[in-house]
C-alpha cells in the first residue's frame, strides 16, 4: 500500500501553495462565517456590492454569511499592533451573488495578509509569493498598476471624489473615449487630459512600460510611486519578471487602496485569478493603525483546469454480477499492497467516461480467481 493517498489537483495546489506561505514564515488563520451585517454594509464599496446573505441570530442581530476574507481579518486585529508584522494566510470560502446566475454561491479562496509597519519589502515579498503561486498552477501572467501614480496624475485637477471615480471606472474599463468625455465635461485643461490619456494607454512588460510612465511623472506622490515600481522590477527574479506587464488600467477604489495592486490570470482561465493590493486606507477606516498587503486567489476559478487534470485510476476492476466477493476483496487488496489505485464497477456498468491505465475483468474458474487484463492508454 502507499505510504500515502494520491491528492486531487485541488489538494496537491492546497498543500503545495501552504508550504509555500509557510516557508515565508505565514501562519495559517481560521475566520468565522459570519460577521455583523453593518461591517459589510459600512463597507460596501470596498466590497463591491451590496447583494450580501444575510439572517437573524437568536438576539435579534442582523448577520451576514462573509463575502469578504479581508475584512473579517482586518476587523478582527488591535487597533495597534505590536512591532513585529502579523503574516497570516487562510484557506476558506465566501458566499456572494452572481448575477449571471441570480444566485448565491460559495466560492473557495486561499490568499495570505502581510499586516504591520509600511515597509518596502513587504511589497516584494507579496507580489512575489503571488507570482509564484500562480506558477505552481501553470502558465501565468500578471498585471500590476500603483494607485499613487494613477492619483497622483488626478490630482489638481479639481475633479470631485464621484467624478474621480468615474474617470477611475473609465479608465478600468479601457475606455480612452470615456475618459476624454467626463475630463472634457469637466473642463480638465487639454494639457492634463493627455497625460491621463498617455497613463489609460500604458500597458506592457514591467521594465518597458515603466521607461513610458517616466515621462508623466508629476510631483512627489507620482514619483513615489514610480520608485516603488522600479524597485520591485529590479528585485523580483528575472524569470518572475518576464510574466508581468505594467497596466494602469488596473485600478480600485481610492477610499480602502492605496500603492501597489495587480491581477494574476492562468493560462486556460477566463477571467482574473489572483488580485490583492495594499490596502492602507481600509486598515485607517477599521480604526487599526498600521499598514497592509495582501492577495486572494480563487480556487473555484481554477476548477475547470482540474477536471482536465484528474488523475487517472490505476486499475478499472471489472466484476460480474454474481462473483465471490472475497475473491474480489482479496484480487483489490492485491493490487493496493502493490500501491496501484482500483476502482471496481459491474462489467455490464457504462465506463466509457472512466479515466484509468489499465481495464481488468475479474471472473472465477474453479481453482480460484482468473484475471484477464488488457493494456489501455489513458483515456475516457
Amino acid at each position: 500500500m502507499k505510504s500515502f493517498p494520491s491528492f486531487s489537483p485541488r489538494e496537491a495546489c492546497e498543500l503545495k501553495l501552504r508550504a509555500l506561505y509557510e516557508s515565508r514564515g505565514f501562519v495559517r488563520t481560521e475566520i468565522a462565517k459570519f460577521e455583523d451585517y453593518s461591517l459589510y454594509l459600512d463597507n460596501k464599496n470596498f466590497l463591491g456590492t451590496d447583494r450580501i446573505l444575510t439572517f437573524m441570530d437568536h438576539d435579534g442581530r442582523l448577520l451576514a454569511l462573509k463575502p469578504d476574507i479581508t475584512l473579517s481579518i482586518a476587523k478582527s486585529l488591535p487597533a495597534r499592533l505590536p512591532a513585529v508584522s502579523e503574516k497570516l494566510y487562510y484557506i476558506d470560502e465566501v458566499v456572494r451573488f452572481s448575477p449571471e446566475n441570480r444566485a448565491y454561491k460559495v466560492l473557495d479562496q486561499i490568499g495570505l495578509e502581510h499586516i504591520g509597519r509600511e515597509d518596502a519589502f513587504a511589497n516584494l515579498e507579496v507580489l512575489d509569493l503571488a507570482l509564484r503561486s500562480l506558477a505552481l498552477m501553470g502558465e501565468s501572467a500578471m498585471d500590476v498598476s500603483h494607485l499613487g501614480f494613477v492619483s497622483g496624475l488626478l490630482k489638481n485637477t479639481g475633479l470631485s471624489p464621484q467624478v474621480e471615480r468615474k474617470v477611475l471606472g473609465a479608465i478600468h474599463a479601457k475606455s480612452p473615449h470615456d475618459v476624454a468625455g467626463i475630463l472634457e465635461a469637466e473642463g480638465v485643461e487639454n494639457g492634463r487630459k493627455e497625460q491621463i490619456l498617455s497613463l489609460a494607454g500604458i500597458h506592457g512588460p514591467f521594465l518597458q512600460a515603466l521607461k513610458e510612465a517616466r515621462c508623466l511623472i508629476q510631483g512627489e506622490e507620482m514619483a513615489k510611486a514610480y520608485e516603488e515600481l522600479e524597485a520591485l522590477a529590479k528585485s523580483l527574479h528575472p524569470a518572475l519578471n518576464q510574466t508581468i506587464h505594467l497596466d494602469f488600467s488596473v485600478v480600485n477604489d481610492l477610499d480602502y487602496y492605496n500603492g501597489l495592486i495587480f491581477r494574476g490570470y492562468i493560462r486556460g482561465i477566463p477571467g482574473v485569478v489572483c488580485s490583492g493590493g495594499r490596502y492602507d486606507n481600509l486598515m485607517q477606516k477599521l480604526g487599526k493603525d498600521c499598514c497592509a498587503i495582501g492577495f486572494g486567489i480563487a480556487l473555484h476559478q481554477l476548477d475547470r483546469l482540474w477536471e482536465e487534470q484528474t488523475p487517472p485510476v490505476d486499475v478499472l476492476l471489472l466484476y460480474p454480477a454474481n462473483c465471490n466477493w472475497n475473491a474480489l476483496m482479496e484480487r483489490v487488496n492485491e493490487l493496493n499492497n502493490r500501491g496501484l489505485t482500483v476502482r471496481c464497477e459491474r462489467e455490464d456498468a457504462d465506463v466509457g467516461g472512466l479515466l484509468y491505465r489499465k481495464l481488468e475483468r475479474f471472473k472465477e474458474v474453479e481453482q480460484g480467481a482468473e484475471y484477464g487484463a488488457s493494456q489501455r492508454k489513458i483515456g475516457r
